[in-house]
């Protein structure tokens, strides 16, 4: 089993983190909503128990949905990210 710590993937049991989060370019227009008074608050990582392996070689190891070359019926072999955004108050 790998180490425990923040991670979005594991590979050759090291675990890293470098997946990220894009922001389009509607969500900085200032045309229909003026997003410009959100911050953002704090960025997450989605690493709930169902997205793990639970069992064998790979136990604690995100499930992964191919694995050579086949489906296995896993999610990923990332976590998802997400960030909350919050609206300042004036």
């Amino acid at each position: 089993m790998f180490r425990r710590g923040f991670n979005t993937l594991v590979y050759r049991d090291n675990i890293n983190l470098f997946d990220m989060i894009l922001i389009s370019s509607p969500l900085l227009d200032k045309g229909k909503k003026d997003f410009s008074t959100y911050k953002m608050y704090k960025a997450m990582i989605f690493n709930k128990k169902f997205l793990n392996h639970k069992k064998g070689r790979f136990k604690g190891y995100p499930f992964r949905s191919f694995s050579n070359g086949a489906y296995t019926g896993g999610y990923s072999d990332h976590y998802p990210v997400y960030m909350y955004l919050i609206k300042d108050k004036k």
